[in-house]
């Protein structure tokens, strides 16, 4: 069902919308939510459900033959995407949104001697001392010294934790190349030692080399079979790069021995269900995109797709400084099953972005034209966006940036918009709106907005501005420490638009 107050997209018969804590069935006064009503009988929730659908498609029929499809684009970007806010745990909150594979990195300390080290039982103990003094480097040095004396298990196992205790400060301080080499090192003197694999895996991840990180969890599963952590981490690997049937396949083993693994059944549940529908799909893969498309009446709009992401892949991720490390899954279907995988109404949008995989509309697609083209830039922008500030940016960043990098030209405005509205977050509430006009302005507003942050600021400062988002700034610190400007000069910008400065 949608609520009445802030149109967003909620469970049926929820007795208040998440989003705007209203009624959601209550009928809003004016474009601002009402104040909260008492909950209705169930008889009365079905019928108003059902009364609030027909009411949403009627009004996004209007707004389709009155404002046209830059409107449309506005509303489904805020019906699909939910609050932008961070939740308790400083996530992302809005639906689909997916968190990073990157995790900290595990270890294993180092264990006082026995009482049966032998004659290196001294070399031991300092090299023990030196390590819970926190001096790490030289215990490890301590360590390979009496490994090769001595090589007894204990003596590789010590030295293998330590040296991944080195890795793991460098995998936390983003030396890469040296949190590899540490923990290669580590696996080199102590095969056995678990921690030191993962954490080699998601080294590589993060240094962006899921390849070599699936080689190495490959090796981990097999030498660690009931080891349902290092299962669960290569599918993810393995479906981030697009090759989900094995990914599949890795689930099922992991639930057949840990049956309640909830994010494995989750997951699983995830990709069977993109089976279903992409099962028989033809399939063009690039070094950085999976694209996926039904039958070979697709087979030029997917040439054309894979060849606009790449091109965005490489400007866009010099304009922004990000390169996503994950290889992109792509959809291309038609409205009616478009309409099934995102659960909006497919036939009022051209694509969109869920977190998980960008979604085209094919009977919207033409391909090589500057429209497919604009729209490819503008859907992975959101990628971008949403990777680099860890699915914290607000929705008038997203919708502004992504058009600032889809090149669309500056649109004049055709509605008055009240002064209350003028503002960063009123732009956003605009969506909340029955007037098509309204809408078209709201989306109008966010490229305004946006655009002036890039030129007044520079576009190289982007990067910082939303990483600076993702760790938790707010939107007028992100803007003041990145760009020495803050939310005040961006919202005169917007009053000057509109003629109300």
């Amino acid at each position: 069902m949608f609520c009445r107050s802030c149109w967003a997209n909620i469970a049926d018969g929820s007795p208040e919308c998440p989003k705007c804590h209203a009624d959601p069935t209550a009928t809003p006064a004016g474009p601002v939510p009402g104040p909260r009503g008492p909950a209705p009988a169930p008889a009365e929730q079905r019928k108003g459900d059902r009364q609030n659908r027909l009411i949403a498609l009627v009004a996004l029929l209007v707004l389709v033959l009155v404002a046209g499809p830059t409107a449309v684009e506005w509303v489904m970007e805020r019906w699909r995407r939910g609050p932008s806010e961070p939740g308790p745990g400083g996530g992302p909150t809005g639906p689909g949104a997916r968190p990073p594979i990157e995790t900290a990195a595990p270890s294993a300390e180092p264990t006082a001697p026995s009482a049966g080290a032998g004659g290196e039982v001294a070399l031991l103990q300092e090299a023990y001392a030196l390590y819970q003094r926190g001096r790490v480097a030289e215990a490890c040095d301590r360590y390979r010294e009496a490994a090769t004396r001595v090589g007894s298990e204990e003596v590789r196992r010590n030295l293998g934790s330590c040296l991944a205790r080195l890795g793991r400060d460098a995998y936390q301080a983003n030396l890469l190349e040296q949190a590899v080499d540490y923990y290669q090192r580590a696996l080199d003197a102590y095969p056995e030692g678990r921690a030191a694999w993962i954490g080699l895996a998601l080294a590589h991840v993060k240094a962006r080399n899921p390849g070599q990180a699936q080689a190495v969890l490959e090796q981990a599963a097999g030498r660690f079979p009931e080891d349902v952590d290092a299962l669960y981490l290569l599918a993810e690997v393995q479906e981030r790069q697009g090759r989900t049937r094995e990914a599949a396949e890795t689930l099922r083993r992991l639930l057949a021995r840990e049956p309640g693994h909830g994010r494995g059944r989750t997951l699983l549940a995830s990709i069977e269900r993109e089976q279903t529908v992409e099962g028989s799909y033809w399939s063009q893969e690039s070094r950085h995109f999976v694209v996926r498309y039904e039958g070979a009446v697709g087979l030029d709009v997917g040439r054309s797709v894979v060849d606009g992401l790449e091109e965005a892949y490489d400007s866009i991720g010099r304009s922004l400084g990000h390169f996503p490390a994950d290889r992109i899954q792509v959809g291309i279907y038609t409205e009616e099953v478009l309409g099934e995988v995102s659960r909006v109404p497919a036939h009022f949008i051209r694509g969109l972005y869920d977190g998980k995989k960008i979604r085209l509309n094919f009977s919207k697609s033409v391909a090589y034209t500057t429209d497919l083209s604009q729209l490819v830039r503008h859907e992975y922008t959101h990628v971008v966006i949403h990777e680099l500030s860890n699915g914290r940016a607000p929705v008038w960043v997203h919708e502004g940036l992504a058009q600032v990098m889809e090149g669309r030209p500056p649109r004049p405005l055709y509605a008055s918009i009240p002064r209350d509205y003028l503002t960063l977050g009123g732009i956003e509430r605009l969506a909340r709106t029955m007037d098509p006009a309204a809408f078209t302005a709201g989306y109008v507003l966010t490229h305004v907005a946006m655009e002036h942050v890039v030129d007044r600021g520079g576009a190289s400062r982007l990067h910082d501005f939303l990483v600076r988002l993702g760790q938790g700034d707010s939107l007028d610190q992100a803007l003041r420490q990145v760009f020495g400007f803050g939310a005040d000069e961006v919202e005169a910008r917007l009053l000057a638009v509109a003629g109300r400065s």
